[in-house]
């Protein structure tokens, strides 16, 4: 694909790529030195949770549902085999050969082995964990479109299920971890990484967007079923919220465009990419 206005998006990705990786940086700096006093002191006193927590919680339940509502529609829309394209919905179809799913089963091995093998670093016990394999995330969905994400999905529920997690959060973070190889999947018009277009939609859609819909889609159902989660609304907006997005962004802002950049072509070369095994079918 060509890149138009080369003159915009190479400031562009510079200044997105920056605020990502800064606002990563930041979120995981200043967590880690209050970590330790959340618990006894209550979120408030990571500056991030003091954030969301002025914020009340009436405004993250208005707009944490809205991302559930229309992250929910999606994910069944795609799976029930349509899609928005050009601004309508049509229908896809996905082969889902033997390929198809052993692309999904590879990438939910790869995903959820990964996930498990840092579950001992638990920072919310029960909840969640600190998870560098969310990195693959937006790579795996930008290469291999819905089976990459559905990969993903089984991916989480199986870190879940063998790192000691599994529950009613675990509902919310299958759709949610769908959703952050979703969204650059969709939003991406250049998933190659090499023009500047390219790393400024992979930072905006696959570090920022991804990331933030996710943690709320997921704080927003554990808000839901508190009473059988139970974490309070507290605890699930002031710390979960705020350090799912750190925890999904931290690592993939850094080291996702590289392997996304490394992984592109030999992917489009072998014939896996989503673009190379589904088919729109639009009419006029």
């Amino acid at each position: 694909m060509s890149e138009k206005a080369p003159g915009i998006y190479k400031p562009l990705a510079v200044i997105v790529a920056i605020i990502a990786i800064a606002l990563a940086i930041w979120g995981s700096v200043t967590f880690a030195a209050v970590s330790g006093l959340i618990w006894e002191k209550g979120p408030a006193v990571w500056s991030w949770g003091a954030a969301f927590l002025s914020l009340g919680f009436g405004f993250w339940r208005v707009v944490g549902g809205i991302f559930w509502i229309v992250g929910t529609a999606l994910f069944i829309m795609e799976l029930a085999g349509f899609t928005i394209r050009n601004g309508r919905i049509v229908r896809q179809v996905i082969k889902w050969d033997s390929i198809d799913i052993a692309i999904a089963a590879l990438v939910a091995a790869i995903y959820g082995g990964g996930l498990v093998a840092t579950a001992g670093l638990i920072v919310i016990p029960g909840f969640t964990w600190i998870r560098p394999a969310n990195m693959l995330s937006p790579v795996f969905g930008i290469l291999f479109g819905i089976p990459g994400c559905v990969g993903l999905a089984f991916g989480n529920l199986i870190a879940d299920a063998l790192g000691g997690f599994l529950g009613f959060g675990s509902i919310g973070g299958f759709i949610g971890n769908f959703i952050l190889g979703y969204i650059p999947y969709k939003l991406m018009k250049d998933p190659s990484l090499r023009s500047s277009r390219s790393v400024f939609e992979f930072y905006l859609w696959g570090v920022l967007v991804g990331s933030v819909w996710c943690s709320l889609y997921i704080a927003w159902w554990l808000d839901l079923v508190q009473a059988i989660a139970g974490l309070p609304p507290l605890f699930i907006w002031g710390w979960f919220a705020p350090f799912v997005m750190v925890n999904n962004a931290i690592v993939t802002a850094i080291v996702g465009p590289a392997l996304a950049y490394v992984l592109y072509p030999p992917v489009k070369r072998w014939g896996l990419h989503w673009s190379d095994r589904i088919t729109f079918i639009e009419k006029s």
